[in-house]
């Protein structure tokens, strides 16, 4: 069993941290508000001060933040993760971050002669909960193996993409395509009921064809809100403009479809609804 400190206790780092306790590994958790940290004391995790105290403890840290800003917090100064871990500490850095931010953190980590990979999570509040994420890894492939039974406690699969910041680059990408996708179906139900077609049976026929999760997903946020959150429209505006970043700084041109969708999260941000789900931007039966 392994020392694990999980840093950020939003929905993503309670569950692992309490999937992390389950399988009997040591936990040590941090959170800016502490009363999430102490429901997690009752479950055996030890809580620490600072992050650079949850590092210090730890063999493997998982930091699970919200954005840049909040990654900054926890991972430098003197009460961050870089002044606590120890030179065999295997960091992880499993918000989604952009481009800029997760190089300059890996460059610090290789700095101090750390360990260190990104690894965002797919799979959602569920996957979190259940165990069952999937873990976006970049970074040495050969390290990944020792570190197996503790992935095992939180995911179904580790992808590997390549060198540190390879993770982070494909779940820009997975995320925005998703977006597109939600709001494509979004846009298609509002053409099937001004083309005087029953939006139930459209539905339905649309998991069908051209199915898959995201139009799940979708159909079932149409049907009945989600309670949790699946993802905020904030997180998924954040990742987004991150993307769109990504895409500047490649050289690349940004595909309209990309700044239509970015456009959409902007106006429900505007308009209040940050901390709805992110199918908010489309149309749902009970409105």
């Amino acid at each position: 069993m392994a020392n694990v400190a999980v840093v950020g206790l939003g929905i993503m780092g309670r569950g692992m941290a309490e999937n992390l306790l389950k399988h009997g590994h040591t936990v040590t958790v941090w959170n800016r508000t502490p009363a999430r940290a102490a429901e997690l004391a009752d479950a055996g995790a030890t809580v620490a001060a600072t992050p650079a105290e949850a590092a210090a403890r730890a063999d493997v840290v998982f930091e699970v933040t919200a954005d840049d800003a909040s990654s900054r917090a926890v991972w430098q100064g003197p009460d961050g993760i870089l002044a606590g871990a120890r030179s065999t500490t295997v960091l992880i850095a499993s918000a989604t971050l952009s481009v800029d931010r997760i190089e300059d953190l890996a460059a610090r980590c290789m700095q101090q002669g750390l360990p260190f990979y990104d690894m965002p999570l797919t799979g959602g509040a569920v996957a979190a909960r259940t165990g069952t994420l999937v873990l976006l890894a970049g970074g040495d492939a050969d390290g990944l193996p020792a570190l197996q039974p503790v992935f095992d406690a939180i995911a179904r699969d580790v992808r590997h993409f390549g060198p540190a910041g390879a993770g982070t680059r494909f779940k820009l990408v997975l995320n925005a395509l998703q977006a597109v996708h939600l709001a494509g179906f979004g846009e298609a139900l509002r053409l099937a009921e001004a083309a005087g077609l029953d939006p139930h049976q459209v539905g339905e026929a649309l998991l069908d064809r051209p199915g898959g999760v995201v139009t799940r997903l979708a159909w079932d946020s149409y049907l009945t809100p989600p309670e949790p959150l699946n993802f905020s429209a904030a997180w998924a505006h954040k990742d987004l403009s991150y993307a769109a970043r990504m895409a500047d700084g490649a050289g690349q041109d940004r595909h309209p479809l990309l700044d239509g969708v970015l456009s959409l999260f902007t106006t429900a941000l505007a308009e209040g609804r940050a901390h709805e789900d992110w199918s908010t931007v489309n149309p749902t039966a009970a409105r």
